[in-house]
Parts: structure tokens; C-alpha cells; sequence
């Protein structure tokens, strides 16, 4: 599930409950009530994702305002919206269109919580491109540590892997190799999501739906996608009711500066 957006559109017409799954994520899910038809999100996994949801509509009112934008639990089923026949003398049908992201927008950081750098005890490394760094970081909270490629790369934050990504083997400043980065996802506690980027080909050692701690070997460092050499990029972010993303500020806990905001130009060690 390495795509960060998915629309889908589907024609919906009088007749049994009716059922459509999407790369094994969710289901949406209409049934047949008589005059109403109710809209179900079921959710296939045990993660958050938000959805916004359009209707093209014939003889039918919704019960909810539309595009419909909402945040949906991990495993739940949750009624989305029901539609009602305006005339039951009339034929009725309804098309929807949807698209949506990993994550739930009403996520908020619990700022409590230090980092973990993630690689190993005992070496420095540089963070050559800060948050808000001129290169690629324009807008972004994001770190990239510079370090070899096969560097053990370990989760910063307990939580559930939710996208993993190692099938490219390119990296360079072209940018058509933007969206070809391998990378981790990990949905942490309160709803963010760390990322991590550029990992090598065949350098991911979790699979989704894993459950992970706080020091886990999770891949290694690459040098896949936009890059200008081997590196390791790192967010965390929610996402946000336009199916984009918020990145947000974290602190660390490093050997020689305590608990810190990281700076670009210095060394740290875990």
C-alpha cells in the first residue's frame, strides 16, 4: 500500500447489499434498507485513515453534508452517511468518488514524548539538512542524517508499521525519482506517523501490521529516490482533513546534548 492517495469511483443501484473492498484496507460497504440506503466504512486493518467521500446523487437525499471528510478507527465499521429516496415512485442510483490517506486528521502530538535517534549507540552522525532546510525541506519539519548506505536503522517511536516500501533501486537529483524512495511507516500511540525515507533496495526488515518498539532494527540506510547521497530522511506527521500532510517538530534524547531539538551542521550520537 505504498500509494499516499487512492480515488476510487463506483456506481451504486437498487438491489442486494452490496460490498467493495479497496487494496485491502477498507470496505465500503451499502445496504438496502427500503427507501434508504445506509453507507458503511469497514476498516481491514488495525490502523486510523481519513477519507473524503463525494456523491453524484439521482432521487436520493444525504443525511450528511457533502464531500463527506472523516477520520475512520482501525478494524470498526461505522456508517458513513445514509441516503434517502426522494420520490419512491422514481428509480434512484448514486455514484461516489473517494479518496484518502493513511492517518487520522484529529491526531494530535503528545508533546511529552523524546525521540529516540534512530541508529545505533555509539556513532555520530550529521544532520546535513535541518527542518526547513533550503534543499527539499522547504516547509517541513523533517531531519536527514548523512551516513552510509546499509546503516541498521532503528524505530525512534514504539508503534504499528502501516506502509513499507523496498522495491526501488534508483536514487539521484532527478526529479521524476521523487515519488521512488523506499521507506517505513510507523503509526505511533497518538495518531502521527514517523516516516522514513530512502532506505535501500530490499532494506526493510518489518511488514505491515507489525508492532514495534522504541530501538527495533526496522531496515537499513539507502540512497533510493530524490537524493543527493546516502542519507536517511526522517519526519513525523499527521494527516490533515485536505488528505495532505502536517509535519511536526520533535525532540530527541542524544549522548553529549541531553534532550534536544536537533540543528542542521551538528553531529549527534544516540
Amino acid at each position: 500500500m505504498s500509494t499516499f492517495l487512492a480515488i476510487l469511483t463506483l456506481l451504486f443501484l437498487p438491489g442486494p447489499d452490496w460490498s467493495e473492498c479497496y487494496e485491502d484496507t477498507f470496505c465500503i460497504e451499502a445496504e438496502d434498507v427500503g427507501n434508504r440506503v445506509d453507507v458503511y466504512v469497514r476498516s481491514l486493518v488495525p490502523w486510523d485513515f481519513t477519507m473524503t467521500l463525494n456523491m453524484d446523487l439521482e432521487n436520493m437525499r444525504p443525511t450528511e453534508d457533502l464531500p463527506l471528510v472523516d477520520s475512520y478507527r482501525g478494524n470498526s465499521r461505522t456508517r458513513a452517511v445514509s441516503l434517502s429516496v426522494r420520490d419512491i415512485g422514481r428509480s434512484w442510483t448514486f455514484r461516489f468518488d473517494l479518496q484518502w490517506v493513511n492517518g487520522d486528521f484529529r491526531a494530535r502530538h503528545d508533546e511529552g514524548v523524546v525521540y529516540d535517534l534512530p541508529f545505533g549507540s555509539g556513532v555520530d552522525y550529521l544532520v546535513g539538512q535541518g527542518a526547513y532546510g533550503s534543499l527539499s525541506h522547504q516547509g517541513k519539519y523533517a531531519l536527514d542524517w548523512d551516513m552510509p548506505e546499509g546503516t541498521p536503522i532503528r524505530a525512534a517511536r514504539s508503534g504499528i508499521v502501516i506502509e513499507v516500501q523496498e522495491g526501488y533501486t534508483e536514487g539521484g537529483i532527478d526529479p521524476a525519482l521523487r515519488s521512488r524512495a523506499n521507506f517505513i511507516k510507523i503509526r505511533h500511540s497518538d495518531g502521527t506517523i514517523g516516516h522514513y525515507v530512502h532506505l535501500r533496495h530490499l532494506g526493510v526488515e518489518v511488514d505491515l501490521g507489525d508492532r514495534v518498539f522504541t530501538g527495533q532494527l526496522i531496515g537499513y540506510s539507502g540512497n533510493t529516490g530524490f537524493s543527493t547521497g546516502p542519507h536517511l530522511h526522517f519526519e513525523v506527521f499527521s494527516a490533515t482533513r485536505e488528505l495532505s500532510r502536517r509535519t511536526i517538530p520533535v525532540r530527541f534524547r542524544t549522548a553529549s546534548r541531553g534532550v534536544t531539538t536537533l540543528e542542521e551542521g551538528h553531529y549527534y550520537r544516540r
